[in-house]
């Protein structure tokens, strides 16, 4: 049997990202909707048969390898758990941008964590969710992805029956930003009843095809810090609403823009005018989600 596998890591978008409150430890207390985005997705090859230990490499410069990385760490503590011995590698090809609220070294961690509990069956599936949750909110998410709603720091995850979401366009503007730094710049938290019926909102209207509705509700508590910072991811905004967006908003805690269209063909013409040579030039990377 072969020991090479090769796995898909997917981004995500938060349609809905409301903070409710801070709790004692530092961490803060948020209600948010979970999107997948498989069309855009890190490629990981895993070798269970490598040498003794556990190694991950990377091409990407600003992605640390081996225990640094988030990957390996899941891989680390599924292993101690489950008593295994590894000989394990992992070859992590970055296609989601690094530090940019899509998910990356969550999902990279979550598809490694999945990927192993099936590999070597025996983990209740209550501590694969702890061991995820302690290596960061989101990684329990990327255990399951699929369209669902988040609750605590995001680990308590309510999956719901997939959402018939209109075409989705990303845009990462070419430079990162920490999670840390968007919760220290929060502006305002939202009352956390009116964030339960936001959420009931925009679960609703999808299913109805009242996709501008469901634009309407989208929302992000921590995006008015990056748009009053950075001018970059105003006028990326304006341009993208200017050529059909019935929203745009930032995902997780930036800085990749989210744009929703009526239809493909807007979607596609949005990316096209973006993708201008001027536009190009300042790095921006442009992603068709779906």
């Amino acid at each position: 049997m072969s020991a090479l596998y090769t796995l898909k890591a997917p981004a995500k978008i938060n349609l809905l990202l409301r903070i409710t409150g801070k709790r004692a430890d530092g961490y803060h207390e948020l209600v948010t909707l979970f999107h997948p985005l498989p069309a855009v997705a890190d490629e990981i090859q895993a070798d269970l048969a490598a040498a003794p230990g556990i190694t991950l490499s990377c091409q990407h410069p600003d992605v640390p390898v081996n225990n640094g990385n988030l990957g390996a760490k899941a891989a680390a503590g599924f292993a101690e758990k489950m008593g295994i011995s590894p000989s394990w590698h992992f070859e992590l090809k970055k296609n989601i941008p690094v530090a940019a609220g899509m998910g990356g070294g969550s999902s990279d961690a979550g598809t490694i964590l999945r990927f192993l509990a099936e590999r070597f069956p025996g983990c209740p599936e209550d501590e694969l969710l702890n061991l995820a949750a302690a290596l960061g909110a989101d990684i329990p998410f990327f255990l399951t992805p699929a369209d669902a709603a988040g609750r605590g720091i995001g680990e308590k995850l309510e999956y719901i029956a997939p959402l018939p979401v209109p075409p989705v366009l990303a845009v990462f503007p070419n430079f990162p930003v920490s999670a840390a730094w968007a919760y220290k710049h929060l502006q305002k938290m939202t009352p956390h009843q009116q964030a339960e019926e936001e959420l009931t909102a925009l679960t609703d209207a999808p299913r109805r095809r009242e996709f501008r509705r469901a634009a309407e509700l989208c929302a992000n508590d921590l995006e008015a810090p990056l748009f009053a910072k950075f001018p970059l991811l105003r006028e990326l905004r304006r341009e993208l609403l200017e050529q059909g967006a019935l929203c745009v908003h930032i995902s997780g805690s930036g800085p990749t823009l989210f744009a929703l269209f009526e239809d493909s063909s807007t979607q596609h013409n949005a990316a096209a005018t973006l993708g201008r040579p001027e536009n190009l030039e300042t790095g921006i990377t442009i992603m068709e989600c779906s």
